[in-house]
């Protein structure tokens, strides 16, 4: 067995069993947890670079399923390794997402439309120290996994047009039916307005499958006026105080890969794009290029060294 690099009690897969064993959502999490076992793992390359030489980081995340969360020895990108199935994923978030993360079987859309709200105000101030700002006006705005759309209302008044896609049935009717927004059951959209664009990717890239093929995929419904704004949970802000510092909350079974400014970067570049901007938190504006792919490096951050360094202010607060 590797050894593990997070070498603490709490990284391991004892303490993962104890977690799901004590866990107020135990009854979740068994669900869940046989449902992979059903599917099974997947080896496989790293979804940003192909390699397929890994460092083990920990055995298990905050609900303590046992999967393991390595860190690829060529390219620095942290992920799930084995991974979980396409197939699993379907299911998970249809039957189980909502009910392991909030704890109930019904959602609050109200809640969740006020927070992407917040979300939509902070993506617009973002925006507006970029290239976007003075051409935000004339664009037209889509939001692939918009939710019940609260980010997109926020956009409203300051667009062309906004609609919206995501899977969820009901968070699809609350925003077409309470904010009357254009928005549709869909992956990716299926019609596009014509004129340059701004797409929307919040909170879901670390979600897919395949991070990469999911970038190839929008930048193909791209014309070459448009930009891509993306945000992603940021591994490197545990250490300045997300998650309260420690890495095992950050840990999700839901987040198939954990980014970091430089590992985004280097996605966007092996998926065709130039990144006009892009910050640790991670948010990042892009533009598709005429390239395939773009020449890209492997940050200096993103190294077992910086991990150590993370897990090291939780031991210090």
């Amino acid at each position: 067995m590797a050894q593990r690099l997070l070498r603490h009690f709490r990284y391991g897969r004892t303490f993962a069993f104890l977690r799901r064993l004590t866990s107020s959502r135990s009854k979740s999490i068994n669900a869940v947890r046989k449902l992979y076992q059903e599917f099974g793992l997947e080896n496989r390359p790293c979804v940003l670079c192909g390699g397929k030489a890994f460092t083990l980081i920990c055995e298990g995340d905050r609900y303590g399923f046992d999967l393991d969360k390595q860190i690829c020895d060529q390219c620095g990108l942290v992920q799930t390794s084995p991974a979980v199935k396409k197939d699993f994923l379907n299911v998970f978030y249809r039957d189980h997402y909502r009910r392991l993360y909030t704890k109930r079987n019904d959602v609050d859309h109200a809640s969740l439309v006020r927070e992407q709200r917040q979300k939509g105000e902070r993506f617009l101030a973002y925006l507006e120290k970029t290239a976007v700002a003075p051409k935000l006006n004339d664009l037209a705005v889509i939001e692939m996994g918009c939710s019940s759309g609260g980010i997109l209302e926020k956009f409203k008044p300051h667009c062309r047009s906004v609609q919206g896609c995501d899977l969820d049935v009901e968070a699809i009717r609350y925003g077409k039916e309470q904010l009357k927004l254009d928005l549709e059951v869909a992956e990716f959209p299926t019609q596009l307005p014509e004129g340059p664009r701004l797409f929307i990717l919040s909170h879901v890239l670390e979600h897919t499958h395949d991070p990469l093929a999911s970038l190839k995929q929008i930048k193909s419904l791209m014309a070459a006026e448009d930009y891509l704004f993306i945000e992603v949970p940021g591994i490197n802000l545990v250490a300045e105080g997300a998650y309260k510092h420690d890495l095992k909350s950050y840990f999700h079974l839901a987040h198939v890969c954990d980014f970091s400014e430089g590992t985004l970067r280097a996605l966007a570049a092996r998926a065709g794009y130039e990144v006009l901007s892009c910050n640790e938190t991670v948010t990042a504006l892009l533009r598709p290029s005429s390239e395939t792919e773009l020449p890209w490096r492997r940050s200096e951050k993103d190294t077992t060294e910086n991990i150590l360094r993370i897990e090291a202010t939780r031991k210090r607060r």
